[in-house]
């Protein structure tokens, strides 16, 4: 959630991803993979000249600005638990009013958003269920913020997710010197039962989560105003998957009683050696 750095257009919020083709980032770097691996290109025109036919034209072009902007709403509510001036004695975030004496949601918007609408970053931040309003007062609901009630910006935020990671497969394979590949870890299993999905993503979320909070205030440590120095957008990124995807969706094998922890396979006893 980090704070988007120097060299914006459009939105007047500062950053770096701003000027990206994000469209033509995608499709390049996803169609270098599945050609590099045995996928023909004449195969790919014409899949996705017919998935592209059954989807409608958009209302409205994509804005590349848009993008810092999504990225910083989280950082509002990150810097909301984050900074003394903004948390009460007891550690927690203050509940502060949009404008006034003292810490204000205008005065931290401004911080990260210089050149936005207080009114519509505000607006963004409750339509996004990031903040919640009491009278006068707004506090965060969370820590993390869910962009799921605010659909333009799950597209963005999906759009970002899906740009990066294959932005880091791709320079890791072209990249001759190992020192000089990003981070690329997974952890997977084909053999997970169904029943148990539910206790594994809990689990999953919630250190991944407090992981990330970790190091989202790591990246705060190394934060520079924008405009002094160069910077870049660095970002760390964690999901799921399931394949097939079972989660969410009625399937006769999904309809078990809860997850047991399966029985270790007792080891094999060791032979002892013959004496002769």
């Amino acid at each position: 959630m980090p704070r988007p750095g120097a060299g914006a257009r459009s939105t007047g919020v500062k950053g770096t991803d701003s000027g990206r083709d994000y469209a033509q980032d995608v499709l390049r770097e996803a169609v270098s993979i599945l050609v590099q691996t045995g996928h023909s290109p004449g195969d790919l025109t014409r899949m996705v000249k017919t998935l592209c036919s059954t989807l409608a034209e958009p209302e409205r072009p994509f804005d590349p600005g848009v993008v810092p902007y999504v990225a910083g709403l989280p950082h509002i509510v990150a810097h909301w638990y984050s900074d003394p001036a903004f948390r009460g004695p007891d550690g927690q975030p203050l509940r502060i009013p949009l404008r006034g004496r003292g810490p204000t949601l205008s005065g931290l918007i401004r911080r990260l958003f210089p050149h936005q609408d207080v009114t519509r970053v505000t607006a963004s931040l409750l339509r996004a269920n990031a903040i919640q309003r009491r009278g006068r007062l707004y506090g965060p609901t969370d820590r993390y913020v869910a962009l799921t009630k605010d659909l333009p910006s799950v597209h963005v935020h999906g759009l970002m997710s899906v740009a990066g990671m294959l932005r880091t497969v791709q320079h890791n394979i072209a990249s001759g010197d190992p020192a000089a590949t990003l981070l690329e870890r997974s952890a997977k299993n084909p053999y997970i039962p169904v029943r148990a999905l539910p206790e594994i993503h809990r689990r999953i979320k919630r250190e991944m989560t407090a992981l990330l909070w970790k190091l989202d205030g790591y990246l705060r440590s190394w934060e520079v105003e924008p405009g002094t120095e160069p910077t870049t957008h660095v970002g760390v990124g964690a999901y799921a998957y399931e394949d097939p995807i079972v989660t969410g969706r009625r399937t006769p094998q999904a309809a078990h009683d809860p997850p047991r922890r399966a029985r270790r396979r007792p080891a094999a006893r060791r032979r002892r050696p013959h004496r002769h």
